[in-house]
């Protein structure tokens, strides 16, 4: 409740200047209210790291969620940032969850962002397929088929040697005002979707790359 009700005044503090403000300020004032009631649903089903519940997993167009991620990231804590886009127009919809997905690259753009800071760079979004992309997830599974490439890339330095292995472990982090929760939360919504995420350093210059790899839908006759 500490946290939903000033989303509440929030979202409807949005929809009274909906009634009267012009209509490329009413995109914004949607935008804020499609998060805040993004976000109270994120709070109602994750209490914490130990929510176990199964989530419902849909055919999703992965470009459109990565086109409201961009959109929120460049109407907030990315403004005046580059976010390029590099998509293949051909990736099949992945199987996901839509607000899940929403939350995991919200959370790598604004750490991206936060590794550019001030200096001179971009971010880059990609998608692509990867035939033959598999994960086993005990010594009994089966291999699962992880298809759907997303990558979030920036020009920052990258995270120090001493913590690389341990990114997504909660309450790490470089940040002198962060609580060390962001990737470890990214960590969990991509594994409660059956994927998997990486970390790592490439290109000349070195580039990070934070790369998931998730499930397709499959097709219905």
């Amino acid at each position: 409740h500490e946290v939903k009700n000033p989303l509440s005044a929030v979202r409807g503090a949005a929809q009274l200047l909906e009634t009267s403000c012009d209509a490329e300020s009413r995109s914004l004032t949607r935008l804020i209210r499609e998060e805040v009631d993004r976000v109270a649903a994120l709070i109602d089903r994750m209490q914490g790291f130990t929510d176990t519940r199964p989530i419902e997993m849909t055919p999703q167009n992965i470009h459109a969620i990565l086109g409201h991620a961009r959109e929120v990231a460049l109407n907030g804590f990315a403004r005046g940032m580059t976010i390029r886009e590099v998509y293949d127009p051909s990736l099949p919809p992945v199987l996901g969850h839509r607000d899940s997905l929403i939350q995991i690259l919200v959370n790598l753009l604004k750490n991206a962002a936060e590794a550019i800071g001030d200096a001179p760079g971009s971010i880059t979004l990609t998608t692509a397929y990867r035939h033959g992309v598999a994960v086993r997830r005990g010594e009994s599974d089966a291999r699962r088929p992880l298809p759907i490439e997303l990558c979030v890339i920036d020009e920052g330095p990258g995270a120090p040697p001493e913590i690389e292995g341990h990114l997504f472990d909660p309450f790490v982090t470089t940040k002198r005002t962060g609580s060390g929760l962001g990737l470890a939360l990214v960590d969990k919504l991509v594994s409660d979707q059956g994927g998997i995420i990486e970390y790592s350093r490439e290109g000349a210059p070195p580039r990070t790359v934070f790369r998931l790899l998730l499930p397709r839908a499959r097709m219905t006759a």
